[in-house]
């Protein structure tokens, strides 16, 4: 049976950086098997089994364009600050996600919004949206029309995926799977 979780740019983020905070490397190849609890990698080192909970997401990108982002909609970016509030430079649409208020990232004057999209408004500069992320505070951004753009969805594993998983420290210390991108479907 695949296993079949959803996932969100806010998971994706918070994982990525607890899994550089921890040293934990991603585990980068093919799935080879996939039972209750496990799914079995082969890397370029050989196979890797690595368990997966209730907590494991699993998704694959699709192309969206600026077009794509409407009131109401859940999205997640990376924008660079302005006096006007940020420009985007990556954008992920998805069904739903945490709200996260202009985390720092690693670029300076960049930050990552997720929240729900209050207004959009096509202008000269691109889609100009409201987004909520909680509370009474929205931020403005601008998504250029040229920027990458992506659906984020949810994804099955199978054998002969290709995939990225993400691990961090169990309670006993040894890696658990808590994030899988699937990147190609075979």
């Amino acid at each position: 049976m695949p296993l079949r979780l959803t996932l969100t740019a806010a998971a994706m983020a918070l994982v990525a950086g607890a899994a550089a905070a921890q040293g934990q490397a991603p585990v980068i190849g093919k799935v080879k098997s996939v039972s209750p609890g496990h799914v079995v990698i082969t890397t370029a080192t050989g196979d890797v089994d690595l368990p997966v909970t209730s907590h494991t997401r699993v998704a694959a990108r699709r192309d969206a364009s600026p077009d794509d982002i409407k009131v109401g909609a859940y999205l997640g970016t990376a924008n660079v600050t302005t006096s006007d509030g940020g420009v985007a430079n990556e954008v992920h649409l998805m069904a739903s996600g945490p709200n996260v208020a202009n985390t720092p990232m690693a670029q300076p004057n960049q930050v990552m919004t997720n929240g729900h999209v209050k207004s959009v408004k096509t202008t000269a500069k691109g889609q100009e949206v409201d987004i909520d992320y909680g509370g009474a505070d929205t931020r403005h951004v601008i998504v250029p029309a040229n920027i990458p753009m992506t659906y984020l969805v949810d994804a099955a594993l199978t054998p002969g995926a290709s995939v990225i998983a993400r691990t961090i420290a169990g309670a006993d210390g040894n890696p658990v799977t808590n994030l899988i991108q699937v990147t190609s479907s075979k």
